[in-house]
């Protein structure tokens, strides 16, 4: 599953915000974006789901960039959000380097197969030294999700 496929420019934000944790970064981003339709009970199990997998082992896969994420059944498609921040944060990136972009995820439960190949697609897109750049230069989230759409179909799919 592509990028382009989840992302909506809506869920797109660029943020000049200083935080002091990724759990403020996640939070922010989560609440900005998740769709009004959950109530608070199900924004509250699925932000403690997303934080729990978080703690269990950091999502920073290195290069700047960080892959939050859990599945959950509360919902039956995949929900993608993307933060690009203004100012690096310790995320306890496996490369140590501050993160600058964050890609969101919230995946269905009992989905595995889709979960694996989401993750992998966004890893092959972000491991692209010159998309990372093109989305770290942009100055506005209608930018980035051009880059997204353009992109997408040219990193391959295994």
């Amino acid at each position: 599953m592509q990028l382009n496929e989840i992302l909506t420019q809506d869920r797109i934000f660029i943020l000049s915000e200083k935080f002091e944790k990724k759990e403020e970064v996640i939070r922010l981003l989560f609440e900005r974006s998740l769709d009004s339709s959950f109530n608070k009970k199900s924004r509250d199990t699925i932000f403690e789901t997303l934080m729990e997998r978080e703690q269990s082992m950091s999502t920073g896969i290195g290069l700047g960039v960080a892959i939050p994420h859990c599945s959950t059944e509360l919902v039956t498609e995949v929900f993608a959000v993307i933060g690009v921040l203004k100012n690096g944060i310790d995320f306890q990136s496996v490369d140590d380097i501050p993160v600058r972009i964050v890609a969101l995820l919230i995946l269905p439960k009992n989905k595995f197969e889709k979960h694996i190949k989401t993750l992998a697609s966004l890893a092959r897109f972000f491991n692209e030294e010159h998309l990372r750049k093109k989305i770290l230069d942009s100055k506005t989230p209608e930018e980035i999700f051009q880059i997204v759409i353009e992109e997408s179909a040219n990193i391959k799919e295994n």
